[in-house]
């Protein structure tokens, strides 16, 4: 009967020590198998391949377009209706071809039969646009001059006016060709406009404001990398800390 009774007592430790382990390792395993599940729900999701998007308008290429498409889609699923919210700006094709129309902004709309998608669309345009071939200016001698050009993308490079034009005349003057000449300390701010608006600046530094303005930007640079030496002591102590832990 004792020796019974062991075998019962054998077997239910067995039994229950066993069941323990299982419990454990049941919990485990069960835990990739919800990770891979959300994961496949995850990828099973439809989504665009953009979510935003710029169109830039050039003189050679009125009419940009960009090719949406789902990046990922549910099971059966797929976009039985594109649309624009605002046509004038940007149009898209039933095969999700977007085409810019002029500067603003739309929303490209997708509709699925498992959701409704938007990919947000901002078209600017280049063409005119006005760029010098100096942004700044250093002219410490009173009397120096230097010669400003701008350059207007249009078509043909064809020739376009330009209005030069002074921020402070007593620091430099600005003629009609784009000559720039340092009269005074100071700085001044000369632009550059066409007939239809668009512009561009040059800052202009003169006499003893040169030397003000170099330690100004000399100052901006130390503090720049001030900010990156920091920020390199920062991300060093975190490696050791992570790598002692």
């Amino acid at each position: 009967m004792k020796k019974h009774l062991a075998h019962l007592a054998a077997a239910l430790a067995v039994t229950l020590l066993f069941g323990a382990a299982a419990g454990p390792l049941s919990a485990a395993a069960a835990a990739p198998t919800a990770i891979l599940d959300e994961e496949n729900t995850a990828a099973a999701e439809s989504r665009l391949n953009q979510s935003w998007l710029d169109l830039e308008i050039e003189y050679n290429d009125l009419h940009p377009v960009y090719q949406l498409y789902l990046s990922s889609a549910a099971p059966d699923d797929w976009v039985y209706q594109w649309y624009s919210t605002n046509p004038a700006v940007a149009t898209v094709d039933r095969n999700g071809l977007v085409t810019a129309q002029k500067p603003g902004k739309t929303t490209i709309v997708a509709n699925t039969y498992t959701t409704t998608l938007r990919c947000d669309v901002t078209v600017v345009s280049n063409v005119g646009r006005v760029t010098l071939n100096q942004e700044r200016l250093y002219l410490e001698n009173i009397g120096g001059t230097a010669a400003l050009r701008a350059s207007v993308a249009v078509e043909n490079g064809d020739a376009v006016p330009i209005t030069w034009t002074t921020s402070n005349p007593a620091a430099a003057t600005v003629d009609p060709f784009g000559l720039v000449t340092a009269v005074g300390d100071g700085e001044a701010l000369i632009t550059a406009t066409t007939p239809d608006g668009h512009s561009a600046c040059c800052n202009v530094y003169c006499g003893t404001q040169v030397a003000i303005q170099e330690q100004i930007e000399a100052d901006e640079v130390k503090i720049a990398l001030g900010v990156l030496g920091g920020f390199a002591v920062l991300v060093g102590a975190l490696a050791l800390a992570v790598s002692g832990s």
